[in-house]
């Protein structure tokens, strides 16, 4: 895997290599999150596969309830529990 380098300009803006750009689907506009893990800045574009990702993590298994509904029913039990 090559190594890519870049600088950091005076307003805190980064260059993402085209090669990685392209490699990555990164268009103008593109949004992306930063995070830190283990020392190490780690840029994330938030693309249209990395949303599909997302809502497949939330989406709930076969016969459970969603996270909306659980929490419904939880605030309705908070409910009945103060009458």
């Amino acid at each position: 895997m090559p190594t890519y380098r870049t600088v950091i300009s005076s307003k805190g803006q980064v260059v993402i290599p085209a090669e990685l750009r392209e490699q990555f689907g990164l268009e103008k506009g593109t949004r992306a999150t930063w995070s830190e893990e283990k020392g190490r800045l780690v840029l994330t574009p938030i693309t249209a596969q990395r949303i599909r990702e997302i809502r497949g993590f939330l989406k709930p298994a076969p016969g459970e309830p969603s996270a909306f509904d659980a929490l419904f029913e939880e605030r309705e039990r908070e409910r009945q529990r103060e009458k």
